[in-house]
């Protein structure tokens, strides 16, 4: 069941993938504050304060993925990050219109500080976060090899690609902001995918120990994913509740972390049942019937001839 629609569960994994190169190639990467630099403007509104309004005078200002944080012993002041503007005169300026539009629904907010920042997320750090990315998913292949097999392996690291490059692909269709909690999340994605896969991985493992030659890989695939379904949905969705209820009831910070983690759990969730334990059949059976096919032609011993 599984195995046999792997062609196609792997070519709708490949299209989205390459929708989203094609997006980022097209302008589709939209880098955040983080990244970029910008300024960070703490307003005193001096009493409670709706953050969609403040979102409202942002968006009139062109600042719409400026995120809007309360913070303060009462929780009225705003802490806003805006990108970077040209030169001190331009930034005092966008300081000026940003309070006259707050001032209009709160007359008594003025301005606390003003600072200019540069790219938390550094050049360095995302390098940081890449090689983390590829160590995490080499050890990981080591350890499987070690507790499985080479291909559960291989097979595990390539679910674990696609989850990324699916997220990735996500925010550059939509154009969504790219900040450090989108790497937070893509990270935590690749420690979260991984043990589904293991779980139908140990699975397999003891069905082989089971069935041995009585089966095929394929029939073994299948029948663990079955036997696994139940928990592997289970546990994505009792996770994905609690994400959702995060993006719905948290505030911007945490929506940026929030919505990544919700395309990771869906693609990870995926790959775990239509991708890790087909693609480990299909190359264990690929391996296997090209190494029969390059044994030596006489490698049978001949019976020694009757005197």
């Amino acid at each position: 069941m599984f195995t046999k629609h792997l062609k196609l569960t792997a070519a709708i994994s490949i299209i989205i993938i390459v929708a989203g190169i094609i997006a980022g190639a097209m302008g589709g990467l939209n880098p955040g504050i983080d990244f970029t630099g910008g300024s960070l403007t703490v307003v005193d509104m001096k009493q409670d304060f709706d953050a969609d309004y403040v979102h409202s005078v942002l968006e009139d200002m062109g600042q719409a993925d400026a995120p809007v944080v309360k913070s303060g012993e009462d929780m009225q002041e705003a802490q806003i990050r805006m990108q970077d503007v040209e030169d001190g005169e331009m930034q005092a300026e966008v300081t000026e219109i940003l309070l006259t539009g707050l001032q209009s629904e709160y007359p008594e907010a003025e301005i606390v500080s003003v600072d200019r920042v540069g790219g938390v997320t550094s050049a360095e750090m995302v390098q940081g976060a890449i090689w983390a990315v590829i160590i995490a998913c080499a050890l990981m292949l080591v350890y499987i090899w070690i507790r499985f097999e080479l291909f559960s392996g291989i097979a595990a690291v390539i679910a674990l690609a696609q989850d990324v490059l699916v997220m990735i692909a996500f925010v550059c269709i939509f154009r969504l902001q790219i900040n450090s909690g989108f790497i937070a999340g893509c990270l935590t994605i690749i420690g979260y995918s991984i043990n589904n896969t293991i779980v139908i991985f140990d699975r397999i493992r003891d069905n082989q120990r089971i069935y041995g030659r009585k089966k095929t890989r394929d029939e073994i695939a299948n029948l663990s994913v079955r036997e696994t379904l139940g928990r592997t949905i289970n546990t994505s969705v009792t996770t994905l509740i609690m994400i959702v209820s995060l993006y719905i009831f948290g505030v911007t910070s945490i929506r940026e972390f929030a919505l990544p983690i919700i395309v990771g759990l869906l693609a990870g969730t995926y790959s775990s049942i239509f991708l890790s334990a087909p693609i480990w059949a299909a190359m264990a059976d690929y391996f296997e019937r090209r190494k029969k096919s390059q044994a030596p032609a006489g490698s049978k011993k001949k019976k020694p001839a009757k005197a």
